[in-house]
């Protein structure tokens, strides 16, 4: 069985909970869990997936803590901590990934818009200050 399929069939009971996989010298986690970890920590989120060093789930733990944030590390199913701002920072990551786009997006015309005219930068400048 892949590690994918023994994380999803534990989310299926812990749909609220953080869980977190060891793989060899890593923590992983997937999907809507992973874009948490990705929010509140800044690891970078590729394929659907976080992974972490085996060194940091003490960071990991204690963030998620201070948050209020169930998980659960899968080999060790007693250390399940029962908090309940799952979907509060499942929203907020969702909200940030959308900012993230937003911002890239806009970045993106602004360049365009200063290789066109490099007097536009100033104009962008003036009207974004007076935001």
């Amino acid at each position: 069985m892949k590690l994918i399929d023994i994380y999803n069939s534990l989310k299926e009971q812990y749909l609220d909970v953080i869980v977190l996989m060891k793989s060899g010298n890593f923590y992983i986690t997937y999907n809507n869990d992973a874009l948490i970890l990705n929010y509140l920590l800044h690891y970078k989120k590729i394929n659907g997936k976080v992974g972490f060093p085996l060194s940091a789930l003490k960071t990991v733990e204690n963030k998620l803590n201070e948050k209020e944030i169930s998980y659960i590390v899968a080999q060790e199913k007693e250390n399940l901590k029962q908090n309940n701002n799952y979907y509060i920072y499942l929203q907020k990551a969702n909200e940030n990934l959308i900012i993230d786009n937003m911002c890239a997006n806009l970045l993106n015309k602004i360049k365009d818009k200063v290789a066109e005219n490099f007097d536009n930068y100033k104009q962008i400048k003036e009207y974004i200050d007076e935001l």
